[in-house]
């Protein structure tokens, strides 16, 4: 939030071009203690003090980035870089926790924004959501409208408007994924028309964008070397940090935990290189910034002045750069307060040309200035909640907190304040206060009409692969999330909302957050988070039901949100026919306190295969109720973020024959959620511990199964997977889904097998599918696999099929995309000893979960199936 203008947020247009111009730096550690961030707070904000410099990266996912060169370009020359990722990662795997789909978008965006908070740079979104792996542009296009994906890239290029974009993808086929594919057209065909007024005019009429033209366009050469190209240094020195631009990188890169990314970081000789792909300049690659104007009279602002006033405001910022450049000379390590009073002077000076100029806004500029003066003259600020939670009507407290060090033995005032759901509010003093120290007050008032914290891209269903953002969110539109919903700040030496000319201000702004102590590790931080009174959480959300089995047990989770009692009744709504359980009691008192009921459901004796909806709904006494539960996304490398999802369920009535088993053993693998699909389907499925897997009896199951990606993230597995062989070998039957690198290089199965470095994969969940064992027991008991069972499959067929097998193994199927080859190596049977091995690379991780019933079929029939003779 900018400190001179809070008074013009309301103004749409003016807030859309300045919001994505202030810098991420801003946002850094917004859960830590306060701290002004000392001498390399200020040198990071002097660096980018004095020119114009704007890149923009765009990528396809997030990792896709080039972070070497962000760390580069903004750490090592001052440049505002950002990094737009047409998706938030939404299809991949969690190697981390449970997170799928919606819930993965948020950490994965969180996981960029924790390394742009190293890099420096900004993080941007479109409107594309993760369906998957691709294999052409084409196949994306399908999930995708290709021009809203441009519109969305033309939208983050004329906010952001940068100079250069970098694209990371070429947009050919040497790309791989389609959805890199995708990109690197996006990036150039944007770069082609961003500035084009006829193209989404809408853009300006709606949300204040003017056309953008940048000036040159690169492609990245980390993968695609071109004949001309310029290199960057990565292997020299950050003088802030003391550590080398590779460095920096590599610890951002190893934030992307949950696809398991962490790197190395050496101090060695690196480069980042790009080549020149399309230049406005004419001046080639004379240099990676040459033809670029990259002084303040760059700026959109100052270009279309007068020969007079340019005249003047030249000079002015003549001044105002020897000031800067005086300024970085002399900076004390041991005294930077010491540095105040000549950034007051050179603020006056900018000051001075922006009046020249008729007083624009400088967006980036001015912000920077006054971040560095918050620093110089030691503005120390916190904003401490009485809960991390509010419910809707409810209250929170929150106790402000400011310091700051004479200049020239002059105090100017602190002045605090609260931004919440009715606006800025000034504090209220508290009683300790005195000319060094303010601590100020405020009861924040939540509206009883407010929906509990979301994401705003979640905040209504997607429109097919496309997030459906909403209109009350324009401003918000291609940001990672929309600011905190309770922040607070400080400002020094003018008010908040006014603009004084020439005047030297400071000014900080951060969330509020509730602050505790633990004994073992210390001050603990949490974002406040609007909450429902009573949460509402129904499991299974997705259970497959066959035909003929009795019943489905649901269990509802109620969660208090507030001080005080809540009472009433929670109950089920169902289908009609299906048998209704009277409605539960239920008693909550005080926050977080939990109740968890059960109900079970039959459907009629006589029900047809078909997909019918369940509903969990509590009704409090006074005769409110509650359909949705509140989730948190919270891992110690990330800003938690708290999501909602209505508590519905799917059940999908299916013919399947489940076979006569006794128990089966499952290995957990990656964001694995098979073995509740299985379980609420009937099959007695229990899941392995690390003692079981040590040390226990597994001769007691008929089969097990080990969970996709599980031999890299269980260490318990690779160490004692000889017990799971020398188990086949007595007669059981092991099955393992889908991995990657780690089992075929470690030996894992019990015959060769290898994996292609091209991931023999088939994307097109509606491929056709042959028999090549049509006699196999995989496809014949207890349920005869038809052509039926390869319908209603989603986001792919198979992933990591056996590349070439040893010829003990039987394959059973072929599948391929259109155009390929067939793929044999996603489904493997052998022998082992008495018993029997299987490699099966198969989707069942989507399909289970999704309740899709001809893959719950095959599935089943593969938990006791021997290979054919």
């Amino acid at each position: 939030m900018h400190p001179f203008t809070v008074a013009k947020l309301r103004c749409l247009p003016f807030f859309l071009s300045f919001l994505l111009l202030v810098p991420s730096s801003s946002l850094v550690a917004q859960l830590a203690p306060p701290s002004t961030g000392g001498v390399p707070a200020l040198m990071r904000e002097l660096a980018k003090l004095g020119h114009y410099k704007r890149v923009l990266m765009i990528g396809a996912h997030p990792d896709d980035e080039d972070t070497e060169l962000l760390t580069i370009l903004s750490r090592g020359e001052g440049a505002e870089t950002a990094y737009l990722s047409l998706t938030r990662g939404e299809g991949g795997q969690d190697l981390i926790g449970p997170e799928l789909g919606d819930a993965l978008g948020i950490l994965r965006t969180e996981e960029l924004l924790a390394a742009r908070r190293i890099d420096g740079s900004q993080q941007f979104f479109t409107r594309a959501y993760d369906f998957g792996f691709s294999k052409t542009m084409d196949d994306a296009w399908k999930h995708w409208p290709q021009d809203s994906v441009l519109k969305d890239v033309v939208r983050i290029i004329r906010r952001f408007r940068p100079q250069i974009v970098v694209s990371v993808f070429s947009g050919t086929p040497r790309d791989g994924h389609g959805q890199h594919q995708v990109a690197g057209w996006a990036a150039k065909r944007a770069f082609e028309v961003a500035g084009d007024s006829t193209v989404f005019p809408e853009l300006k009429t709606e949300e204040g964008l003017d056309p953008w033209t940048p000036l040159k366009l690169y492609r990245s050469a980390r993968f695609d070397p071109g004949s001309e190209m310029i290199s960057f240094d990565g292997g020299a020195i950050d003088p802030v940090t003391g550590k080398t631009y590779r460095q920096l990188a590599m610890a951002g890169r190893s934030l992307h935990r949950s696809q398991k990314m962490g790197q190395l970081q050496p101090i060695g000789p690196s480069e980042s290189r790009v080549t020149l792909w399309e230049d406005r300049t004419g001046k080639g690659v004379g240099g990676f910034w040459a033809g670029v104007d990259t002084t303040l009279l760059g700026l959109p602002e100052l270009r279309a002045l007068d020969p007079e006033a340019r005249a003047q405001v030249e000079r002015d910022l003549a001044v105002y750069s020897r000031q800067l450049d005086s300024l970085r000379r002399t900076l004390s390590f041991a005294d930077p307060i010491g540095s105040a009073g000549a950034l007051g002077r050179a603020e006056r000076s900018l000051a001075k040309a922006m009046t020249s100029a008729g007083w624009p806004e400088l967006g980036a500029e001015e912000h920077h200035i006054e971040a560095a003066s918050a620093v110089a003259r030691g503005v120390l600020f916190d904003a401490v909640a009485s809960a991390p939670r509010v419910t809707p009507g409810g209250d929170v407290v929150v106790v402000s907190s400011g310091r700051s060090r004479p200049v020239d033995g002059a105090r100017e005032a602190l002045s605090l304040f609260v931004d919440g759901p009715g606006g800025v509010v000034r504090s209220a003093p508290g009683g300790n206060s005195s000319d060094a120290f303010q601590v100020d007050t405020t009861v924040v008032r939540v509206g009883g009409d407010l929906a509990p914290t979301a994401p705003y891209f979640l905040r209504s269903p997607r429109n097919g692969w496309l997030y459906d953002w909403p209109t009350s969110a324009i401003h918000d539109w291609g940001l990672p999330f929309q600011s905190a919903w309770l922040m607070a700040g400080a400002d020094l030496g003018s008010a908040r909302g006014v603009k004084v000319p020439g005047s030297s201000t400071a000014s900080v702004d951060r969330e509020v957050t509730y602050r505790e102590n633990d004994p073992a590790t210390g001050e603990i931080r949490r974002p406040v988070f609007i909450v429902p009174l009573v949460s509402v959480k129904l499991t299974p959300d997705e259970v497959l039901l066959p035909l003929g089995k009795g019943s489905v047990t649901f269990t509802v989770t109620l969660e208090h949100g507030a001080e005080g009692t809540t009472s009433g009744e929670v109950h089920l709504e169902l289908p009609d026919g299906w048998s209704k359980p009277a409605p539960r009691p239920f008693t909550l008192t005080g926050p977080d306190e939990t109740q968890v009921v059960t109900f079970q459901v039959r459907p009629p004796e006589r029900i047809a295969p078909g997909t019918f909806a369940v509903h969990a709904v509590a009704v409090d006494s006074k005769g409110a109720s509650y359909r949705i539960g509140s989730f948190v996304v919270d891992y110690p490398h990330i800003h938690p973020r708290q999501y909602t999802q209505p508590a519905d369920a799917r059940v999908v009535v299916a013919d399947l024959t489940l076979p006569p088993v006794r128990a089966i053993g499952y290995v957990r693998g990656a964001a694995d959620h098979e073995p509740e699909a299985l379980i609420a389907a009937g099959l007695p499925v229990t899941v392995l511990d690390s003692a079981t897997l040590a040390s226990g009896d597994l001769s007691k199951f008929d089969a097990i199964v080990v969970g996709p990606r599980a031999y890299e993230i269980d260490t318990t597995l690779i160490d004692h997977n000889d017990r799971l062989l020398a188990y086949a070998q007595g007669g059981g039957r092991v099955m393992v889904q889908y991995q990657q690198q780690v089992f075929f290089a470690g030996n894992f199965a019990p015959f060769p097998l290898s994996l292609d470095h091209r991931n023999d994969r088939t994307t097109d969940e509606t491929a056709p599918v042959t028999l090549l064992a049509p006699d196999s027991p995989d496809l014949r008991a207890p349920n005869a696999i038809g052509p039926a069972d390869w319908e209603g499959w989603i986001q792919e067929r198979s992933l990591y099929c056996a590349h070439t097998w040893d010829a003990a193994y039987q394959p059973i199927l072929a599948m391929a995309d259109p155009g390929e080859a067939p793929i044999k190596g996603c489904l493997l049977e052998a022998r082992v000893g008495r018993g029997s091995w299987a490699y099966n690379a198969l989707a069942f991780h989507r399909q289970l979960p999704g309740g899709v019933p001809g893959a719950f079929r095959l599935f089943v029939n593969l938990l006791g199936a021997r290979p054919h003779p």
